[in-house]
């Protein structure tokens, strides 16, 4: 099950301080679906249900604008395509939950293909690489360098 602080863990840097108070009934919304996901299902409507739900409340919370104040201080833009990110980031402990088994490194490896998901990607990395051979985990971390921007590699395949 993923946990409302978690939530909060990934939104804020996108987010900021301010924002992610001003948004947190959003994310016991973003928590709820979360949990209610049957692990099974393939997380494509899940996706799109988070990046579109993101673009509304932050639409909504900035007037239009999108123009949000980081915690550093700065302020930034958020584009269209970062929503996508999010709700991506959002899927990992999901993700993190599910059962290391067959059908489970399926689901993953198709969802990964078909979204372009760093976070599944990341998944079968390190909890499914014992169903995988060292061919295939190559694969992924390539797959992963040459598509992602180096910030999301962070603490899993920064080297």
């Amino acid at each position: 099950m993923v946990a409302l602080a978690r939530v909060e863990m990934i939104l804020q840097p996108w987010l900021g301080a301010r924002l992610s108070e001003t948004l947190f009934p959003t994310m016991e919304e973003i928590t709820a679906l979360l949990a209610g996901h049957a692990s099974l299902t393939p997380p494509d409507s899940l996706a799109a249900r988070l990046d579109s739900m993101l673009f509304l409340a932050v639409r909504d919370a900035t007037k239009g604008t999108f123009l949000i104040q980081l915690s550093d201080g700065g302020w930034v833009r958020v584009r269209t395509e970062d929503f996508a990110v999010m709700a991506d980031e959002l899927l990992l402990p999901l993700f993190e939950g599910y059962p290391v088994d067959e059908r489970h490194l399926q689901l993953l490896r198709e969802y990964s293909m078909r979204q372009s998901s760093l976070s599944a990607l990341r998944v079968l990395y390190t909890r499914f690489a014992s169903l995988q051979s060292p061919a295939e985990l190559k694969a992924i971390a390539d797959v992963a360098r040459s598509c992602h921007p180096a910030f999301r590699l962070r603490g899993w395949l920064d080297n």
